[in-house]
C-alpha cells in the first residue's frame, strides 16, 4: 500500500500521527526522510517534529536496515521470567551480542514492554510475537523462523 493510500485512511489530526507512522513502518519496514516529508506535509507539521516523533519510539525505524531484527522484552515481568537467559541463548545461537550491530544478517536488541506481561518472556522477530519463550525453546524458534 502506498503512503498516499495510508494517509487517506486517517484524518490529518495530530492524534493520528503515531498510527500513520506505525502503518507506514509496517508497509515499508522503515520511515525515511521522504516519507517524513510527505507525512509532515499531510499533517501540516514541521518536518523536524514528525522526524523527532518517529525517532522517539523504539518500534519505528528511521533508517533502512536489511537485517532481521530480534527483540527480547526487558520489562520487569519478563525479566523475572528469565528473559536474560533467553537473550543469552539467542546470543549463543546467532553469535551476536544484544546491542552489537556487527552481524551482517541479524540484530538482537531489548525492547520495552509490549503489555503482554502475563505471557512472557516475549521475543519478537520481524513483527512476529513469541510468548512464554524459554531458553530451551529458543533454538527451535530461530531454526524455524530464520
Amino acid at each position: 500500500m502506498s503512503l498516499q493510500k495510508i494517509l487517506l485512511n486517517f484524518e490529518p489530526r495530530p492524534e493520528n500521527l503515531l498510527a500513520v507512522l506505525k502503518k507506514t513502518q509496517k508497509e515499508n519496514k522503515y520511515i525515511g526522510k521522504k516519507e517524513c516529508e510527505v507525512i509532515a506535509d499531510y499533517f501540516s507539521l514541521p518536518l523536524a517534529r514528525v522526524y523527532s516523533f518517529a525517532s522517539f519510539f523504539d518500534g519505528i525505524r528511521t533508517k533502512k536496515d536489511d537485517k532481521k531484527i530480534i527483540k527480547i522484552c526487558s520489562g520487569g515481568p519478563c525479566l523475572s521470567e528469565n528473559s536474560k537467559k533467553v537473550a543469552r541463548q539467542i546470543e549463543m545461537f546467532l553469535g551476536v551480542e544484544v546491542g552489537n550491530d556487527i552481524h551482517s544478517k541479524y540484530r538482537l536488541e531489548y525492547m520495552s514492554c509490549l503489555g503482554l506481561c502475563d505471557r512472557g518472556p516475549i521475543v519478537e522477530i520481524e513483527g512476529n510475537i513469541f510468548e512464554r519463550v524459554k531458553p530451551e525453546t529458543v533454538d527451535d524458534i530461530l531454526k524455524n523462523y530464520l
